[in-house]
C-alpha cells in the first residue's frame, strides 16, 4: 500500500506524458527532372523529416525532364494507388492545373519550386523576388546598353519561368538588352564565343551547372549569375566561373514540405507557410558560416 501511494504521489508531482508515435503515412514525391542530383540536399531534408514524423517516402522521377504529361500520369497513378500525401515539383502550372485540382481533393498535395492554386500549400521562395534579385546582380556587371543572356526554362509557366520574367522586366527597364537561349552546353559555348554578351543568368541549379560548364571553355567568358546550390555550383564559385548565386536552405525546404503535407494529411494544425529566404553568395563570402550551411549541408 505504501508503495502504491508513493507511486501515485510521484505521478502527481512529476506527470509523465507519453507521446504516441503517429501511424505510418505514405507520401509520394514527384520530381520535375529525370535526374534528382540538383535537389539532393532537399531530398536529405525530406528523408530526415520522414524519419522524425513516421512517413514513408516514395520518390518518382519522369523519364524526361520537365514533362508535364508524365507528371500528370504519375500524379493520377499515385492518387489512385491511395497515397495520403504528395509532394510535387510542377513542370507546368497550366498543363497540370486540372490534375492537381483532382488530386488535392483526395490527398494532401504540397508543391515545391512552383506555387499552384487548389493545393494544401507551397514551400519555396518568392520566385518573382528572386528573379529581380538576379537581375539586379547582373546590373552591377553590365553597363547601360549591354547585353544579358537569359537561359530559358523548359516551361515559362513555372516558378523558374517566373524568375526569368521578373529578371527580364527589371533589366529592360534599366536599359539592358535581353536575349534568350535554350539549348545544350555545347550550343551555348558556340553562341557565347561570338561575343556581344556581357553576362548570363541561369534560373535553377541544373541550368546553372550546364551554363558554368559552357563558359569554362571560353577564353574570355561573360559574368555568370544563377540560382541553386549544389557541389558543382560551389566548385564553380570557388574557381571563379560563377560570379554569384542566390541560394536557399534546400535541406529546410525539403523538411518543411514533408512536415506540411504530413500535418495536412493527419488533419493537424499547420502553421501558415511563408516564402522562404534566399541569400547572395559570392566567391569572397562562400566560406562564411551561414553560407557554408547552404553550400555544404553535409558538414552541419
Amino acid at each position: 500500500m505504501l508503495g502504491v501511494l508513493l507511486l501515485l504521489l510521484l505521478l502527481i508531482l512529476y506527470p509523465v506524458q507519453i507521446q504516441r508515435r503517429p501511424e505510418l503515412l505514405e507520401m509520394s514525391v514527384i520530381a520535375r527532372e529525370a535526374d534528382g542530383s540538383a535537389w539532393a540536399t532537399a531530398r536529405q531534408g525530406m528523408e530526415q523529416a520522414a524519419a522524425d514524423l513516421n512517413v514513408e517516402l516514395r520518390f518518382l522521377y519522369p523519364g524526361q525532364s520537365d514533362s508535364a504529361q508524365e507528371q500528370e500520369q504519375l500524379l493520377r497513378r499515385e492518387v489512385e494507388s491511395g497515397a495520403s500525401a504528395i509532394l510535387l515539383f510542377p513542370a507546368d502550372r497550366e498543363a497540370l492545373a486540372q490534375e492537381v485540382r483532382a488530386a488535392s481533393s483526395r490527398a494532401a498535395l504540397v508543391t515545391l519550386e512552383t506555387d499552384m492554386a487548389d493545393t494544401a500549400g507551397y514551400v519555396g521562395v518568392d520566385n518573382a523576388a528572386l528573379g529581380e534579385a538576379l537581375g539586379r546582380a547582373a546590373l552591377n556587371g553590365v553597363p547601360s546598353g549591354g547585353t544579358v543572356l537569359l537561359v530559358t526554362a523548359a516551361s515559362q509557366r513555372s516558378g523558374v519561368g517566373d524568375r526569368l520574367t521578373a529578371a527580364e522586366a527589371l533589366l529592360q527597364a534599366e536599359g539592358r538588352e535581353v536575349r534568350h537561349f535554350a539549348g545544350t552546353a555545347d550550343a551555348l559555348t558556340e553562341a557565347l564565343s561570338q561575343g556581344g554578351v556581357q553576362a548570363v543568368i541561369a534560373f535553377e541549379a541544373s541550368s546553372l551547372e550546364r551554363t558554368a560548364a559552357a563558359v569554362s571553355r571560353l577564353e574570355d567568358p561573360p559574368l555568370l549569375y544563377g540560382a541553386g546550390s549544389t557541389a558543382a555550383i560551389a566548385a564553380g564559385l570557388e574557381q571563379g566561373r560563377i560570379t554569384s548565386i542566390l541560394a536557399q536552405n534546400a535541406f529546410s525546404t525539403g523538411y518543411l514540405a514533408v512536415e506540411s503535407a504530413a500535418r495536412t494529411a493527419r488533419r493537424e494544425t499547420a502553421e501558415a507557410l511563408e516564402p522562404l529566404p534566399f541569400f547572395t553568395v559570392r566567391r569572397e563570402n562562400m566560406y562564411e558560416p551561414e553560407h557554408q550551411k547552404l553550400l555544404f549541408p553535409v558538414t552541419w
